[in-house]
Protein backbone atom coordinates (compact mmCIF):
# COMPACT_ATOMS: atom_id res chain seq x y z
CA UNK A 1 0.00 0.00 0.00
CA UNK A 2 1.29 3.57 -1.13
CA UNK A 3 2.64 5.53 1.84
CA UNK A 4 1.82 9.28 1.85
CA UNK A 5 4.13 11.95 4.28
CA UNK A 6 1.89 14.74 5.11
CA UNK A 7 2.66 17.61 7.75
CA UNK A 8 0.13 18.10 10.24
CA UNK A 9 -0.63 21.78 11.36
CA UNK A 10 0.27 23.19 14.92
CA UNK A 11 -2.35 24.31 16.99
CA UNK A 12 -2.61 28.48 16.97
CA UNK A 13 -3.38 28.28 20.67
CA UNK A 14 -6.31 27.47 22.95
CA UNK A 15 -9.54 27.14 20.72
CA UNK A 16 -12.48 24.88 20.72
CA UNK A 17 -15.20 24.56 23.11
CA UNK A 18 -16.59 21.43 25.18
CA UNK A 19 -19.75 20.45 23.32
CA UNK A 20 -17.35 20.20 19.85
CA UNK A 21 -14.55 18.27 21.51
CA UNK A 22 -13.16 17.45 18.12
CA UNK A 23 -12.62 20.87 17.47
CA UNK A 24 -10.39 21.39 20.80
CA UNK A 25 -7.01 22.23 20.31
CA UNK A 26 -4.56 23.40 23.10
CA UNK A 27 -0.85 24.40 23.87
CA UNK A 28 0.50 24.17 27.68
CA UNK A 29 3.60 26.21 28.62
CA UNK A 30 4.53 26.99 24.86
CA UNK A 31 2.88 29.38 21.79
CA UNK A 32 2.48 29.21 17.85
CA UNK A 33 5.46 32.06 17.16
CA UNK A 34 4.06 32.26 12.76
CA UNK A 35 4.52 28.01 12.61
CA UNK A 36 7.04 26.85 15.09
CA UNK A 37 6.23 25.96 18.51
CA UNK A 38 8.40 27.91 21.17
CA UNK A 39 8.34 27.11 24.32
CA UNK A 40 8.29 29.71 27.28
CA UNK A 41 10.70 30.62 29.75
CA UNK A 42 11.05 29.51 33.38
CA UNK A 43 11.55 30.85 36.39
CA UNK A 44 14.82 30.75 38.55
CA UNK A 45 14.75 31.32 42.39
CA UNK A 46 16.72 34.13 43.58
CA UNK A 47 15.46 35.37 45.99
CA UNK A 48 12.94 35.42 49.62
CA UNK A 49 11.02 38.17 50.95
CA UNK A 50 9.70 36.39 53.99
CA UNK A 51 6.13 37.59 53.07
CA UNK A 52 3.34 37.34 50.51
CA UNK A 53 3.95 39.63 47.51
CA UNK A 54 1.52 42.36 46.59
CA UNK A 55 3.78 43.87 43.47
CA UNK A 56 6.45 45.18 41.99
CA UNK A 57 7.44 48.37 40.55
CA UNK A 58 10.82 50.63 39.25
CA UNK A 59 12.24 53.67 40.85
CA UNK A 60 15.40 55.91 40.37
CA UNK A 61 17.14 53.02 38.55
CA UNK A 62 15.77 50.37 41.41
CA UNK A 63 13.78 47.64 41.56
CA UNK A 64 11.24 47.43 44.28
CA UNK A 65 7.74 44.98 45.36
CA UNK A 66 5.77 44.68 48.33
CA UNK A 67 5.85 41.52 50.41
CA UNK A 68 2.74 41.06 53.03
CA UNK A 69 3.04 44.92 54.67
CA UNK A 70 7.23 45.21 53.84
CA UNK A 71 8.55 47.25 50.99
CA UNK A 72 11.70 45.74 50.11
CA UNK A 73 14.41 47.47 47.71
CA UNK A 74 15.58 44.33 45.65
CA UNK A 75 19.00 43.42 44.27
CA UNK A 76 19.47 41.73 40.85
CA UNK A 77 20.88 38.78 43.20
CA UNK A 78 17.67 38.52 45.02
CA UNK A 79 19.47 40.00 48.09
CA UNK A 80 16.53 42.65 49.69
CA UNK A 81 16.99 45.65 51.77
CA UNK A 82 13.66 46.52 53.94
CA UNK A 83 12.61 50.13 53.05
CA UNK A 84 9.41 50.74 55.79
CA UNK A 85 5.94 49.92 56.26
CA UNK A 86 2.90 49.27 53.53
CA UNK A 87 -0.60 48.57 55.16
CA UNK A 88 -3.41 46.09 53.72
CA UNK A 89 -2.72 42.77 52.33
CA UNK A 90 -4.21 42.98 49.10
CA UNK A 91 -2.63 43.92 45.67
CA UNK A 92 -0.72 47.50 45.63
CA UNK A 93 -0.88 50.05 42.67
CA UNK A 94 2.34 52.31 41.69
CA UNK A 95 2.95 55.24 39.71
CA UNK A 96 6.69 56.76 39.00
CA UNK A 97 7.21 60.46 38.73
CA UNK A 98 9.99 63.21 38.49
CA UNK A 99 10.77 63.62 42.20
CA UNK A 100 9.14 60.31 43.76
CA UNK A 101 7.32 57.28 43.39
CA UNK A 102 3.58 56.86 44.81
CA UNK A 103 2.42 53.44 46.25
CA UNK A 104 -1.47 52.77 47.40
CA UNK A 105 -2.63 50.14 49.17
CA UNK A 106 -5.63 50.38 47.34
CA UNK A 107 -8.18 50.91 49.83
CA UNK A 108 -5.99 52.55 52.14
CA UNK A 109 -3.45 54.56 53.11
CA UNK A 110 -1.42 56.47 50.10
CA UNK A 111 2.64 56.68 50.22
CA UNK A 112 5.24 58.24 48.76
CA UNK A 113 9.50 57.11 48.19
CA UNK A 114 11.47 59.55 47.44
CA UNK A 115 15.41 59.03 45.90
CA UNK A 116 16.83 58.71 48.94
CA UNK A 117 14.42 56.02 49.88
CA UNK A 118 12.34 57.84 52.23
CA UNK A 119 8.89 56.55 52.52
CA UNK A 120 6.12 58.63 53.54
CA UNK A 121 2.43 58.11 54.23
CA UNK A 122 0.63 60.83 52.55
CA UNK A 123 -1.26 63.64 54.90
CA UNK A 124 -2.93 65.54 52.24
CA UNK A 125 -6.52 66.17 54.24
CA UNK A 126 -7.43 66.20 50.41
CA UNK A 127 -6.17 62.49 49.73
CA UNK A 128 -8.90 59.83 49.17
CA UNK A 129 -8.43 56.17 49.85
CA UNK A 130 -8.04 55.38 46.21
CA UNK A 131 -7.24 51.84 43.92
CA UNK A 132 -5.70 53.36 41.21
CA UNK A 133 -3.16 56.01 40.30
CA UNK A 134 -0.58 57.27 37.13
CA UNK A 135 1.30 60.03 36.48
CA UNK A 136 1.06 62.67 33.84
CA UNK A 137 3.10 65.60 32.66
CA UNK A 138 4.02 65.81 36.24
CA UNK A 139 0.96 65.13 38.04
CA UNK A 140 -0.78 62.01 39.75
CA UNK A 141 -4.00 61.22 39.13
CA UNK A 142 -5.84 58.98 41.74
CA UNK A 143 -9.47 57.08 41.31
CA UNK A 144 -10.96 56.95 44.80
CA UNK A 145 -11.76 53.54 46.19
CA UNK A 146 -15.33 54.20 45.81
CA UNK A 147 -15.88 54.97 42.37
CA UNK A 148 -16.11 58.96 43.14
CA UNK A 149 -14.77 61.86 40.93
CA UNK A 150 -11.11 61.57 40.25
CA UNK A 151 -8.40 63.97 41.70
CA UNK A 152 -4.87 65.39 41.05
CA UNK A 153 -1.29 66.33 42.62
CA UNK A 154 0.07 69.78 42.12
CA UNK A 155 3.24 69.70 39.52
CA UNK A 156 6.12 67.77 41.03
CA UNK A 157 3.81 67.12 44.80
CA UNK A 158 2.29 63.69 45.03
CA UNK A 159 0.78 64.85 48.26
CA UNK A 160 -0.19 68.51 47.63
CA UNK A 161 -4.05 68.31 46.31
CA UNK A 162 -6.31 71.16 46.00
CA UNK A 163 -9.95 71.01 46.93
CA UNK A 164 -10.34 72.45 43.52
CA UNK A 165 -8.03 69.30 42.19
CA UNK A 166 -11.54 66.94 41.55
CA UNK A 167 -13.04 65.79 38.53
CA UNK A 168 -16.06 64.30 36.83
CA UNK A 169 -14.00 61.84 34.31
CA UNK A 170 -17.17 59.88 33.06
CA UNK A 171 -20.48 61.50 30.93
CA UNK A 172 -22.13 57.89 31.96
CA UNK A 173 -23.37 57.22 35.77
CA UNK A 174 -20.58 54.72 36.01
CA UNK A 175 -18.20 54.06 38.99
CA UNK A 176 -14.22 55.34 37.96
CA UNK A 177 -12.26 52.06 38.83
CA UNK A 178 -8.68 52.60 37.02
CA UNK A 179 -6.53 55.18 35.34
CA UNK A 180 -3.28 55.02 32.49
CA UNK A 181 -1.31 57.78 31.08
CA UNK A 182 -1.57 56.17 26.83
CA UNK A 183 0.63 58.29 25.39
CA UNK A 184 0.33 61.61 27.44
CA UNK A 185 -3.38 60.81 27.16
CA UNK A 186 -5.20 60.32 30.24
CA UNK A 187 -7.36 57.34 30.24
CA UNK A 188 -9.95 56.51 33.02
CA UNK A 189 -11.92 53.10 32.79
CA UNK A 190 -15.44 53.10 34.71
CA UNK A 191 -17.67 50.28 35.36
CA UNK A 192 -19.58 50.73 32.03
CA UNK A 193 -17.28 52.85 29.80
CA UNK A 194 -13.62 54.42 29.11
CA UNK A 195 -13.28 58.09 29.13
CA UNK A 196 -9.29 60.03 27.54
CA UNK A 197 -8.41 63.37 28.25
CA UNK A 198 -5.59 65.85 27.30
CA UNK A 199 -3.69 68.04 29.44
CA UNK A 200 -4.35 71.19 28.52
CA UNK A 201 -2.29 73.09 30.87
CA UNK A 202 -2.14 75.48 33.71
CA UNK A 203 -6.52 75.79 34.49
CA UNK A 204 -7.73 74.92 37.57
CA UNK A 205 -8.69 71.59 36.02
CA UNK A 206 -6.03 70.79 32.93
CA UNK A 207 -8.01 67.61 31.74
CA UNK A 208 -10.57 67.96 28.73
CA UNK A 209 -12.51 65.50 28.04
CA UNK A 210 -11.68 63.84 24.50
CA UNK A 211 -14.72 62.54 21.91
CA UNK A 212 -13.46 59.33 22.15
CA UNK A 213 -15.54 57.30 24.89
CA UNK A 214 -15.22 53.41 24.54
CA UNK A 215 -18.75 51.52 25.79
CA UNK A 216 -16.94 49.11 27.35
CA UNK A 217 -16.62 48.14 31.02
CA UNK A 218 -13.41 47.59 33.22
CA UNK A 219 -13.28 45.07 35.91
CA UNK A 220 -9.38 44.02 36.14
CA UNK A 221 -6.18 43.09 34.47
CA UNK A 222 -5.34 46.38 32.88
CA UNK A 223 -2.19 45.75 30.96
CA UNK A 224 0.45 48.07 28.63
CA UNK A 225 0.99 45.82 25.77
CA UNK A 226 2.50 46.70 22.98
CA UNK A 227 1.01 50.64 21.35
CA UNK A 228 -2.38 49.36 23.27
CA UNK A 229 -4.01 48.52 26.84
CA UNK A 230 -5.60 45.22 27.60
CA UNK A 231 -8.27 44.45 30.02
CA UNK A 232 -10.78 42.29 31.22
CA UNK A 233 -14.30 43.41 30.84
CA UNK A 234 -17.04 43.26 29.39
CA UNK A 235 -19.24 45.39 26.41
CA UNK A 236 -22.52 46.80 28.49
CA UNK A 237 -24.80 44.43 29.44
CA UNK A 238 -22.69 41.42 28.31
CA UNK A 239 -20.22 38.00 29.55
CA UNK A 240 -17.02 39.37 30.14
CA UNK A 241 -14.02 38.71 27.91
CA UNK A 242 -10.20 40.41 27.53
CA UNK A 243 -10.13 43.58 25.45
CA UNK A 244 -7.79 45.86 23.53
CA UNK A 245 -8.34 49.92 23.44
CA UNK A 246 -8.59 50.77 20.41
CA UNK A 247 -9.46 54.43 18.89
CA UNK A 248 -13.01 54.41 19.77
CA UNK A 249 -13.41 50.81 20.47
CA UNK A 250 -12.37 48.00 22.58
CA UNK A 251 -12.23 44.74 19.95
CA UNK A 252 -12.11 41.60 21.82
CA UNK A 253 -9.03 39.44 22.39
CA UNK A 254 -10.42 36.55 24.22
CA UNK A 255 -12.04 33.78 22.12
CA UNK A 256 -14.65 31.09 23.13
CA UNK A 257 -12.27 29.05 25.16
CA UNK A 258 -11.16 31.90 27.44
CA UNK A 259 -14.60 33.07 27.70
CA UNK A 260 -16.02 29.93 29.14
CA UNK A 261 -13.46 29.75 31.74
CA UNK A 262 -13.94 33.48 32.54
CA UNK A 263 -17.35 32.79 33.08
CA UNK A 264 -16.18 30.56 35.79
CA UNK A 265 -15.29 33.05 37.94
CA UNK A 266 -17.01 35.75 40.02
CA UNK A 267 -16.31 39.41 39.31
CA UNK A 268 -14.53 39.75 42.53
CA UNK A 269 -12.34 37.26 41.12
CA UNK A 270 -12.12 38.87 37.37
CA UNK A 271 -10.89 41.80 39.79
CA UNK A 272 -8.25 40.31 41.23
CA UNK A 273 -6.16 39.05 37.97
CA UNK A 274 -2.45 39.77 38.02
CA UNK A 275 -1.13 41.23 34.47
CA UNK A 276 2.26 40.32 33.42
CA UNK A 277 4.39 41.14 30.40
CA UNK A 278 7.66 39.12 29.21
CA UNK A 279 9.75 40.37 25.96
CA UNK A 280 11.42 36.71 25.42
CA UNK A 281 13.72 36.20 22.89
CA UNK A 282 12.10 38.71 20.97
CA UNK A 283 8.25 37.15 21.19
CA UNK A 284 6.27 39.95 22.60
CA UNK A 285 4.06 37.65 25.67
CA UNK A 286 0.85 38.51 27.69
CA UNK A 287 -0.05 36.82 30.57
CA UNK A 288 -3.09 37.17 32.67
CA UNK A 289 -3.41 34.89 35.91
CA UNK A 290 -6.25 34.06 37.75
CA UNK A 291 -7.01 32.42 40.89
CA UNK A 292 -7.19 28.85 39.46
CA UNK A 293 -5.65 29.16 35.78
CA UNK A 294 -3.67 31.31 33.88
CA UNK A 295 -2.82 32.45 30.35
CA UNK A 296 -0.65 33.21 27.60
CA UNK A 297 -1.41 35.65 24.48
CA UNK A 298 0.55 36.14 21.63
CA UNK A 299 0.21 37.24 18.22
CA UNK A 300 -3.69 36.93 18.74
CA UNK A 301 -3.60 33.18 20.16
CA UNK A 302 -3.59 32.01 23.34
CA UNK A 303 -1.96 29.49 25.16
CA UNK A 304 -2.13 27.84 29.34
CA UNK A 305 0.26 28.50 31.79
CA UNK A 306 0.65 26.31 34.67
CA UNK A 307 3.66 23.97 36.62
CA UNK A 308 3.89 20.87 38.42
CA UNK A 309 4.09 20.29 42.13
CA UNK A 310 4.47 16.50 42.71
CA UNK A 311 2.88 15.31 39.65
CA UNK A 312 0.12 17.55 40.08
CA UNK A 313 -0.82 20.33 38.01
CA UNK A 314 -0.83 23.84 39.91
CA UNK A 315 -1.79 27.44 38.90
CA UNK A 316 1.39 29.10 37.10
CA UNK A 317 3.27 31.16 39.60
CA UNK A 318 4.67 33.84 37.26
CA UNK A 319 2.73 36.27 39.93
CA UNK A 320 4.13 40.20 39.46
CA UNK A 321 6.71 40.55 36.74
CA UNK A 322 8.89 43.30 36.19
CA UNK A 323 11.41 44.24 33.59
CA UNK A 324 14.76 45.47 35.21
CA UNK A 325 17.98 46.37 34.20
CA UNK A 326 17.30 43.95 30.74
CA UNK A 327 16.12 40.69 32.45
CA UNK A 328 12.75 40.06 33.88
CA UNK A 329 11.91 39.51 37.67
CA UNK A 330 8.56 37.83 39.41
CA UNK A 331 7.20 38.48 42.61
CA UNK A 332 5.07 35.40 43.80
CA UNK A 333 4.18 34.48 47.69
CA UNK A 334 7.19 34.84 49.22
CA UNK A 335 9.77 33.74 46.51
CA UNK A 336 12.01 36.69 44.17
CA UNK A 337 12.21 34.73 40.89
CA UNK A 338 14.05 35.72 37.39
CA UNK A 339 13.23 34.36 34.08
CA UNK A 340 15.43 32.48 32.71
CA UNK A 341 15.96 29.75 29.83
CA UNK A 342 15.18 26.91 32.03
CA UNK A 343 12.79 24.05 31.91
CA UNK A 344 11.72 24.28 35.58
CA UNK A 345 9.51 26.77 37.64
CA UNK A 346 11.61 27.80 41.08
CA UNK A 347 13.49 23.80 40.59
CA UNK A 348 9.92 22.53 39.87
CA UNK A 349 9.29 20.74 36.47
CA UNK A 350 6.44 21.66 34.50
CA UNK A 351 4.46 20.26 31.22
CA UNK A 352 5.20 21.23 27.94
CA UNK A 353 2.17 20.36 25.61
CA UNK A 354 0.70 20.47 22.23
CA UNK A 355 -2.58 18.96 21.69
CA UNK A 356 -3.40 19.11 17.50
CA UNK A 357 -5.14 16.71 15.36
CA UNK A 358 -5.77 15.04 11.40
CA UNK A 359 -9.21 15.09 9.94
CA UNK A 360 -9.52 13.35 6.84
CA UNK A 361 -12.90 12.63 5.00
CA UNK A 362 -12.29 8.78 5.42
CA UNK A 363 -10.42 6.18 6.98
CA UNK A 364 -7.04 5.83 7.18
CA UNK A 365 -4.16 4.53 9.10
CA UNK A 366 -0.80 6.04 10.31
CA UNK A 367 2.70 4.36 10.28
CA UNK A 368 4.93 6.66 12.00
CA UNK A 369 4.83 10.52 13.28
CA UNK A 370 7.90 13.38 13.14
CA UNK A 371 8.58 15.54 15.72
CA UNK A 372 11.10 18.45 14.28
CA UNK A 373 12.76 19.58 17.45
CA UNK A 374 16.33 20.24 18.22
CA UNK A 375 18.58 18.00 20.25
CA UNK A 376 21.64 18.19 21.57
CA UNK A 377 22.17 21.61 23.29
CA UNK A 378 20.56 19.62 27.01
CA UNK A 379 22.97 18.77 29.87
CA UNK A 380 21.34 15.42 30.13
CA UNK A 381 19.34 13.19 28.58
CA UNK A 382 15.02 13.50 28.36
CA UNK A 383 12.20 12.10 26.56
CA UNK A 384 8.82 13.13 24.78
CA UNK A 385 5.84 11.54 24.71
CA UNK A 386 2.81 10.56 22.35
CA UNK A 387 -0.50 10.11 23.01
CA UNK A 388 -3.00 9.24 20.18
CA UNK A 389 -7.42 9.83 20.35
CA UNK A 390 -9.87 8.50 17.87
CA UNK A 391 -12.30 11.53 19.60
CA UNK A 392 -9.94 13.86 21.36
CA UNK A 393 -11.28 12.66 24.45
CA UNK A 394 -9.56 9.39 25.94
CA UNK A 395 -5.92 8.97 24.60
CA UNK A 396 -3.73 6.17 24.55
CA UNK A 397 -0.86 5.12 26.81
CA UNK A 398 1.94 6.96 26.32
CA UNK A 399 4.95 6.61 23.94
CA UNK A 400 7.69 7.68 24.84
CA UNK A 401 10.68 8.42 23.01
CA UNK A 402 14.24 9.37 24.28
CA UNK A 403 16.03 12.95 23.52
CA UNK A 404 19.91 13.03 22.96
CA UNK A 405 22.24 15.05 25.69
CA UNK A 406 24.75 17.21 24.59
CA UNK A 407 26.48 16.77 21.41
CA UNK A 408 24.09 14.27 20.48
CA UNK A 409 22.71 16.31 17.74
CA UNK A 410 19.85 15.89 15.77
CA UNK A 411 16.60 17.54 14.57
CA UNK A 412 13.67 15.04 14.69
CA UNK A 413 11.98 12.68 16.88
CA UNK A 414 10.04 9.64 15.25
CA UNK A 415 7.72 7.12 16.88
CA UNK A 416 7.38 4.14 14.27
CA UNK A 417 7.12 0.66 14.69
CA UNK A 418 6.05 -2.54 13.02
CA UNK A 419 2.50 -2.66 13.29
CA UNK A 420 2.30 1.53 12.71
CA UNK A 421 0.26 4.09 15.11
CA UNK A 422 -3.04 2.81 14.44
CA UNK A 423 -6.20 3.30 11.78
CA UNK A 424 -8.72 6.19 12.97
CA UNK A 425 -12.14 6.71 11.14
CA UNK A 426 -10.99 10.45 9.69
CA UNK A 427 -9.95 12.45 12.79
CA UNK A 428 -7.21 11.77 14.95
CA UNK A 429 -5.67 13.51 18.11
CA UNK A 430 -2.17 13.95 18.39
CA UNK A 431 -0.95 14.89 22.09
CA UNK A 432 3.15 15.39 21.77
CA UNK A 433 4.67 16.82 25.46
CA UNK A 434 6.70 16.49 28.15
CA UNK A 435 8.08 17.28 31.37
CA UNK A 436 11.44 16.39 31.49
CA UNK A 437 14.44 18.98 31.26
CA UNK A 438 14.67 18.98 27.47
CA UNK A 439 14.19 22.17 25.46
CA UNK A 440 10.68 21.41 23.27
CA UNK A 441 10.89 24.03 20.79
CA UNK A 442 9.69 22.33 17.13
CA UNK A 443 9.43 23.41 13.87
CA UNK A 444 6.66 20.64 12.20
CA UNK A 445 5.26 17.86 12.50
CA UNK A 446 4.90 15.82 9.70
CA UNK A 447 3.41 11.58 9.91
CA UNK A 448 3.36 9.00 7.24
CA UNK A 449 -0.33 7.57 6.77
CA UNK A 450 -1.66 4.83 4.28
Amino acid sequence: MRVKSLEVDFPLGLEGSETLPQGRRALKNCFNAGGPIIQRPGITKIGNTGGVGRGLFVWNESLYGVASQVLHKIATDGTTTPIGNVTGGTAIDSAVGFNDAVILDRGGNGYTLDSSDVLTTMVSPQFVASTSVCHINGRFVYIPSDGSVAFFSDVGAADTIQTTSFFDAEELPDKNKVCFNSKNILGIGGSDSFEFFRDIGEQIVPFRRLNARIDNGYIGGLLEYGNTFLFVGREKDQDVGIYSIGQGVAPKISNEYIDTILKTYTVAELENCIPGRIKWNGFDLATFTFSRQAFGFYGGNWFELDMLNDGVNEVWQGGYIKEFDQKYYSLYSDKIGRFDKINKEYGKPFQRLIDMAFINDKRFSVQSLEYRMSQGYNTTTGSVSLQLSHDNVLYSQPFHRDTGAVGEYTKKLEWNYPGGLGAYDGFMGIRISTTEDVDFSALKVFMEMR
